[in-house]
């Protein structure tokens, strides 16, 4: 059987209808987180089975969403956005998944999963309120030598689980972070549960079920013939009556034994899942304690940073304003200065009196000086003397005029500027503080700004460990680690319980053992008698020993058949396991499988090598199956190298790609642009390589919504 191509039109990121082509071998498609690999996954498994996987819940049916899901998407929300968006009130949106396969007849089916809703009238078009969603549709058509022929509904859904029987279909079709559940080191009943689904061994168990049940028949159809022959012979019917007696309670014994082995299995199941969860507890406990320890750090820093944000607010109008006024209060300082030198200056003393304004005046008038009776008339140098000599007693005399008028206000000036003139070097050394003040403010800022983004980024890395812990083991480490007593009272109960079905199951089998020992001395008892009247054997008897004798011999095949099993199931392992880790130095171990379905776990191997002896017991029993069945599946996993590094998925796809006849790997772990990826294309068994992109539909500068994004495939081999 084999895909040939997927058509997808508006289902969850994929907006309006892209194809993706399949060959034979190796299908590889890669993309980035968020750009649509487990959207694809979900697309294959939702138009074959109506399902899609949502995390922390698993695979759910969108027929009964929100319900079903615990209303953690609502009924429209595996519809593209962009397609909802784009819908006006009272139309229209529909989406389906379209599926071309061809069986191993040469017989093409055509299978299409459909969805249809209509925008109702309501402001937010996210709103459930907004949309009335229908229920998925399924049809399958394919040809017949009758001609073609077109399944719906129940008929379709009939042909689906011909075609992939629901027991098989997780480990054909499985996410990374579900190997864990299909195959557990710490769990022998996952091993035998994928034994019993996906290997040939159920046929012998189904063999040996109708054998016992003939054998069953037959031995009450021979009592029932030898009651008939011997009605009036008391002591054959007593015997009768006491082997009946002893075979109903061996039959009562072994039901009664099977339910308890069964509830042991399932307190076994639950018992190693506790278990495991409670070693991981130590892990996650520390894990979280530095998850809410960061948490915690980060809004001590942000609260730190709101309250000196605050403080520097009410700081800069009322102090720090001041900062960069140095210049000003210098220029008052100099203002201040010159003041003082000037007020202490007194006008000098001039000696301008002698002769006096009158004599200068009267020399003047009479052109003659009275000294010494030089001619002073107008022009002369005597002449300009004295009247050079009256104005600087003018000047002078207004000089002592203005010193005497502000002798009074300059004492008061004075005494202001007395108490001003140490302002300035108060200022500068408040200024100083101030200066101080805001660059140990601002170095504080700096400081909480860069712890603040050092613990956002160390968050960023702890929810990264988060996620990926919820995707590899399905479960949340906050709310286990706050679980971990629940956990540790279950652990307890479990192996309380498992100790009294231990002790009801050796209980039971000793008294199966018993009812068997009686029911042998009845049978004794009743040939005995039978040798002596030759009235005991009918027809029946010797059907009844050749059942007796196929059961013992079948029962022998089949455990014969069910360690070969195993031993083949190791072999091929382990071929494949080499495969997977071919290009790998260093120690890698092996395979080993016990015959009680145990799988040694190898302490000194890392969890990518773990997960690929996984992968390969899972493969190994698929191609065994498919080689004894002649019935090839096609095999599809989304992220199965989610805990491999990128060299290490790359050694695991050449490895991959020679055990199915057709594979579809879905991964984000190959780089496009390493040299690795070269080799990728060369081979010839990786037929067709697609990248998965986003389609952006805002302005680059924009952080785009998620009607804003679809993913776009483009095809790379």
């Amino acid at each position: 059987m084999n895909i040939k191509t997927i058509t997808i039109k508006n289902f969850q990121s994929y907006y309006g209808i892209q194809s993706i082509e399949f060959s034979m071998g190796l299908n590889l498609i890669i993309g980035n987180g968020g750009k649509g690999k487990s959207k694809l996954f979900n697309a294959f498994y939702w138009v074959l089975f109506g399902d899609i996987y949502i995390t922390d819940l698993g695979w759910r049916s969108t027929d009964g969403f929100p319900h079903n899901n615990k209303f953690a998407m609502n009924r429209q929300d595996f519809l593209n956005r962009k397609a909802l968006y784009e819908t006006d009130v009272n139309e229209d949106v529909s989406t389906h998944v379209h599926l071309e396969l061809e069986d191993e007849k040469g017989v093409l089916y055509e299978i299409e999963r459909s969805v249809t809703a209509k925008r109702l009238d309501s402001e937010n078009w996210l709103s459930p309120e907004a949309w009335n969603v229908g229920n998925s549709i399924i049809k399958v058509t394919y040809e017949t030598s009758r001609g073609t022929q077109v399944r719906t509904d129940m008929m379709a859904e009939q042909v689906l689980r011909s075609l992939f029987p629901e027991e098989i279909r997780n480990y054909i079709w499985f996410q990374g972070e579900s190997l864990d559940s299909l195959i557990n080191f710490r769990d022998k009943a996952t091993l035998k549960a994928a034994v019993k689904h996906i290997s040939y061994y159920p046929y012998y168990e189904k063999v040996s079920a109708i054998i016992t049940n003939a054998k069953a028949k037959i031995e009450k159809l021979e009592r029932a013939r030898i009651g008939d022959n011997n009605k009036t012979n008391k002591e054959i019917n007593a015997t009768l009556a006491k082997i009946q007696l002893y075979q109903n309670t061996v039959e009562t014994e072994e039901k009664a034994k099977s339910n308890i082995e069964l509830n042991i299995t399932k307190i076994e199941m639950a018992l190693a899942e506790d278990e495991g969860k409670m070693k991981g507890l130590a892990n996650f406990t520390k894990l979280v304690n530095d998850y809410n320890k960061c948490k915690a750090d980060t809004k001590d820093v942000m609260n730190k940073l709101t309250e000196l944000d605050d403080y520097q607010r009410i700081q800069i109008p009322n102090l720090w304003i001041l900062r960069g006024f140095s210049n000003e209060i210098n220029i008052c300082d100099d203002i201040i200065n010159k003041h003082n030198e000037v007020q202490d200056t007194v006008p000098e003393k001039k000696y301008l009196d002698n002769p006096g304004r009158s004599k200068l005046e009267e020399i003047i008038k009479n052109k003659t000086c009275f000294v010494c009776g030089s001619d002073a008339s107008e022009g002369t140098d005597a002449y300009n003397w004295v009247l050079k000599r009256i104005e600087e007693q003018e000047v002078y005399l207004k000089e002592m005029e203005d010193y005497s008028n502000n002798l009074e206000f300059s004492k008061k000036f004075e005494r202001f500027v007395g108490s001003i003139q140490d302002y300035p070097n108060l200022l500068r050394i408040s200024l100083d503080s101030i200066d101080k003040q805001f660059m140990e403010s601002d170095e504080k800022m700096e400081q909480l700004q860069a712890q603040y983004r050092m613990l956002l980024k160390k968050q960023s890395t702890l929810d990264e460990q988060l996620e990926e812990i919820k995707k590899k083991h399905g479960v949340n480490p906050i709310e286990q680690v706050g679980q971990g007593d629940l956990v540790d009272n279950r652990i307890k109960a479990s192996r309380s319980n498992l100790a009294r079905e231990h002790r009801r199951l050796e209980a039971s089998k000793e008294a199966l053992a018993n009812a068997k020992s009686e029911l042998k001395l009845a049978e004794k008892d009743l040939e005995r008698i039978g040798k002596k009247t030759g009235t005991t054997t009918v027809s029946e008897t010797e059907w009844k020993n050749i059942s007796i004798f196929l059961e013992d011999i079948f029962k022998r095949v089949q455990e014969n058949a069910r360690k070969d099993l195993l031993s083949k199931i190791e072999i091929r392992a382990n071929e494949f396991y080499q495969k997977f880790t071919e290009h790998d130095n260093g120690y890698k171990g092996e395979v080993k499988i016990n015959a009680d379905y145990t799988i040694e776990f190898d302490g000194g191997l890392n969890t990518s090598h773990h997960d690929r002896k996984k992968m390969s017991i899972i493969n190994a029993m698929l191609s065994l199956n498919q080689e004894a069945l002649d019935t090839y599946y096609p095999f599809i996993s989304d992220a199965p190298s989610s805990n491999f590094d990128i060299p290490t998925t790359h050694k695991y796809l050449l490895g991959v790609k020679d055990i199915f006849k057709q594979s579809i790997i879905i991964t984000k772990d190959v780089d496009i642009e390493n040299s690795n990826f070269e080799e990728l294309t060369s081979q010839s068994k990786i037929s067709r390589i697609y990248l998965l992109d986003s389609n952006v539909y805002c302005e680059s500068d924009k952080n785009p919504d998620l009607h804003e994004v679809s993913t776009k495939v483009i095809q790379l081999k």
